[in-house]
C-alpha cells in the first residue's frame, strides 16, 4: 500500500463549499473568525457471538478511508478516533453522539444482493454503550458532580429487552454546553454541570465502552454480540459515533499580510 500524508485536511474558509467535513483527513472549517471547528464520524463493528461477549466490552472507533477499493487503497482506514490538541492549541469538545446502525430503508433493499448488512446488537438490559474519551483504556464516565465538562464529550444508549436495537440513538449527555439557568441568589457549581466544554491539551482517543451506567469508570458491562442468524447471513452490528470540537486557529503569520505590505519595486524605485 502506498503511503499518504495523514491529517492533511484543509481548514475551509468562508465561501468554500463542501457537503461534509472529512473525518479521515481531520478537515475543519472556520465557523467563527479565529476558531476551527471539527467533526469526526466513525464506527465500531460487532461480529462476535454471545459465547464470546465477555471479550467484547470496549471498542476502538474506525474512521473509514475515502478510498473504497479495498484491494487498491492508497489510504487505509484509520483505526482510532482521535481529537487533535496541544497545550498551545487545546481542543474544546462540545458534542458527541452514538447510535446503532440501520440500513436505509429499514430492513435493507431486497434488490441488493448483500442487503441488509446491519444487525441488532445483543446486550444486557439496563447496561449502556458509552462513547467518550479514553482514560488509559477505561471510561471517564460522567460523574454525578461534574467539574470538567465530561457531559459535553459523552453519549450513551441503553439496552432494553437485552438488545441494542438498530436505529437506537442519542446525542450528547449535556446536549449543548450552554448556560441555561442560574440559582436565584447566586451562581452555584450545579448551574455549570452541563454548561462546560471538555478541554483537552493533548491528542485524545475516544472509544466505546459497555458499562453499567453513565457514571462508570471501568468497563463493567457483560459484553455485546450479534445473533447466530445475523452472523450466518453475513450481517454485523455497527456502533456509529460522532464527536464535535473546536480549536483556536493557528497564530497569525506573515502569509496573512505579505501581499498587502508596501515594498520597493523589483525594478527599482521607492514605492509609496
Amino acid at each position: 500500500m502506498a503511503t499518504y500524508k495523514s491529517n492533511a485536511g484543509a481548514i475551509l474558509q468562508p465561501g468554500n463549499q463542501i457537503n461534509r467535513l472529512s473525518s479521515f483527513n481531520t478537515e475543519g472549517v472556520y465557523g467563527w473568525p479565529g476558531v476551527e471547528a471539527f467533526e469526526l464520524i466513525g464506527y465500531a463493528k460487532v461480529t462476535n457471538l454471545a459465547a464470546d461477549k465477555a471479550s467484547y466490552k470496549s471498542f476502538d472507533i474506525t474512521i473509514p478511508s475515502p478510498d473504497r477499493r479495498t484491494d487498491d487503497r492508497v489510504r487505509d482506514n484509520r483505526t482510532s478516533l482521535v481529537v487533535n490538541a496541544s497545550a498551545d492549541r487545546p481542543a474544546y469538545v462540545y458534542g458527541a453522539s452514538i447510535a446503532i446502525g440501520q440500513d436505509l430503508p429499514a430492513g435493507g433493499e431486497p434488490s441488493f444482493p448483500t442487503s441488509p448488512v446491519t444487525a441488532n446488537i445483543g446486550g444486557t438490559t439496563g447496561e449502556g454503550l458509552l462513547l467518550g474519551p479514553s482514560n488509559a483504556g477505561a471510561p471517564f464516565g460522567v460523574p454525578s458532580t461534574q467539574a470538567n465538562g465530561l457531559a459535553a464529550a459523552s453519549s450513551i444508549i441503553s439496552a432494553t429487552s437485552n438488545l441494542f436495537a438498530e436505529g437506537l440513538t442519542d446525542t450528547t449527555v449535556a446536549d449543548l454546553p450552554f448556560w441555561t439557568t442560574v440559582t436565584t441568589g447566586g451562581i452555584v457549581a450545579a448551574n455549570a454541570a452541563n454548561s462546560m466544554f471538555y478541554k483537552v491539551t493533548a491528542d485524545t482517543t475516544f472509544k466505546v465502552f459497555n458499562v453499567n451506567g453513565v457514571t462508570s469508570t471501568t468497563v463493567d458491562g457483560d459484553g455485546v454480540f450479534i445473533s447466530q442468524d445475523d452472523s450466518d447471513a453475513g450481517r454485523a452490528g455497527y456502533i456509529l459515533c460522532r464527536v464535535n470540537y473546536l480549536r483556536p486557529a493557528t497564530g497569525v503569520s506573515w502569509e496573512d499580510l505579505n501581499e498587502f505590505i508596501d515594498f520597493a519595486s523589483q525594478v527599482g524605485g521607492t514605492d509609496s
